[in-house]
């Protein structure tokens, strides 16, 4: 699965730097950087970021990396159909639905 992570750029842009960086070694991963996000206010107060559209907010900038990273790996599973990492849809292919994949 392509994840999009969005960051504003008047969002802490000099201490998200190297976290921007750690994400775009990840293959599925893409930053994006938008002028606004439509949380006004949030970007002067907390450093956040959408991942697909969610909004991932922490008290820090290394804390928001790990919220990020953990997110990313919450939202998939090992697929028994093809073997890769996959968000899990619920296409039938295996005995895990959504309840039992988002815990």
């Amino acid at each position: 699965m392509e994840y999009t992570v969005k960051f504003c750029p008047c969002n802490f842009e000099e201490e998200l730097y190297d976290a921007k960086e750690k994400l775009q070694q990840i293959s599925n991963v893409e930053i994006v950087e938008e002028k606004c996000l439509l949380y006004c206010g949030q970007c002067l107060v907390q450093p956040f970021a959408l991942v697909n559209g969610k909004n991932i907010v922490s008290d820090s900038v290394n804390d928001l990396l790990a919220d990020i990273l953990q997110h990313l790996e919450g939202t998939q599973i090992n697929c028994s159909k093809t073997k890769l990492q996959v968000n899990c849809e619920g296409c039938g292919s295996c005995n895990y639905n959504k309840k039992q994949v988002l815990r």
